[in-house]
């Protein structure tokens, strides 16, 4: 079987099927962050601390890394796009079935399952996207598969708070959970791209990747870009609660509009990797991130209101000149290999250890030292930067 768009199409030809493919990203991603805005209402529900908070995502993390481990040997025998489609049915099984959970261990259990589900999709969804365009538009191919994250992160207070006004928070996963899955059966049935089986890592192929420094690099980077979009997004509706007497509502409220103007970031870092290569972009996002989490600790009324809104654009600049070094540092068939080699390490750190470290800075009455803690190592990162290459095809 074969790809019914060629690789070598150009952006606006293969743009539907790229966003069929973001679709599925979009709901997976969904899955897994509107547990933030809910969380409130899941721990007076099911009686656990901020620290216990933490612990969730650091399941979530766990899963997540599992899943990415996985999604080599899924892929070889059913290829890149049916295991995206498959992911997404995975997920829309277990987001069912989390809301059953009575108690803090069993729903544990479940965030840790639906982890294993969701990290499945990663190294198969940039398989695909990336054999849809000409390696010129890989920069604006990737900011449109990060427009799901994005858009995730406004979608899920919203529908946190939509769904809280007639339901309990269990009405939100299980919207998401019949979503997933309607959508996933379509895009095993239809979908595009991916037509191509993925490589399980061996022990070779895993000794040429880990051997190279930009793989150790793109790690660091992406574990530091994946702590600093999620961990504030997971612990900020808490930290304004407790912290700056905010109720609810308005904290969720105020994290769905943080995250309207970082839709059009991802568009700005393409732009910038397209026309001048990885690292600029790469370099402002150090900065300014690493700069705004300092702010958003230190900060109070206005000015923490403006934290809050212009951390989120900042954060989502590395993902897509990170994904486009990546694919111009690693031959096709070790792409995927390597999404799911730096995939653990940064679920674990990123979407595990970090908001697992604010959790408990927020038991100890310490968010904001927390968030300055992390900004500090963003910039802390800058010291890296020369090392990285240029990240253009020209330069190739």
């Amino acid at each position: 079987m074969t790809d019914k768009i060629s690789p070598s199409e150009p952006f606006k030809t293969a743009l539907p099927a790229v966003l069929f493919v973001t679709s599925i990203f979009f709901c997976n991603f969904l899955s897994r962050v509107v547990l933030a805005p809910l969380m409130p209402m899941i721990q007076d529900d099911l009686g656990f601390t901020h620290a216990g908070a933490g612990h969730l995502f650091l399941a979530l993390a766990v899963g997540n890394a599992i899943g990415l481990l996985l999604s080599g040997f899924i892929s070889r025998s059913m290829y890149h796009r049916k295991t995206v489609g498959i992911s997404a049915v995975l997920v829309g099984v277990l987001a069912l079935m989390a809301p059953l959970a009575g108690d803090y261990a069993s729903f544990m259990g479940a965030i840790l399952a639906l982890g294993i589900a969701v990290g499945i999709y990663l190294p198969s969804g940039i398989a695909t996207v990336t054999s849809l365009v000409r390696k010129d538009d890989w920069g604006k191919t990737m900011a449109v598969h990060e427009l799901a994250p994005n858009i995730s992160y406004v979608t899920a207070p919203l529908l946190a708070e939509g769904v809280l006004l007639f339901f309990d928070w269990r009405a939100a996963l299980s919207l998401l959970g019949v979503a997933q899955i309607c959508l996933g059966l379509w895009f095993i049935k239809s979908g595009r791209g991916g037509e191509f089986p993925g490589v399980v890592p061996g022990p070779k192929m895993v000794g040429q990747i880990v051997r190279r420094p930009i793989f150790w690099l793109l790690v660091l980077m992406f574990s530091l870009a994946v702590g600093a979009s999620i961990g504030p997004y997971t612990m900020i509706p808490l930290y304004l609660v407790d912290a700056h007497g905010y109720t609810r509502a308005e904290a969720n409220h105020l994290l769905a509009v943080s995250r309207v103007m970082a839709c059009f970031a991802p568009f700005i870092a393409g732009w910038i990797t397209d026309k001048w290569g990885a690292k600029p972009a790469i370099f402002l996002y150090l900065t300014l991130t690493g700069t705004a989490l300092i702010f958003l600790g230190m900060a109070t009324g206005k000015l923490l209101v403006s934290m809050v809104l212009m951390q989120p654009v900042f954060s989502v600049f590395l993902f897509a000149p990170g994904f486009t070094m990546l694919s111009m540092a690693f031959p096709p068939e070790q792409r995927s290999v390597t999404v799911a080699l730096m995939g653990p390490l940064n679920a674990l750190i990123g979407l595990g250890l970090f908001p697992t470290f604010l959790g408990h800075m927020g038991d100890a009455g310490m968010f904001g030292t927390g968030f300055m803690i992390q900004g500090c190592l963003l910039l802390a990162a800058l010291f890296f930067l020369p090392i990285l290459p240029k990240g253009r095809a020209d330069q190739q």
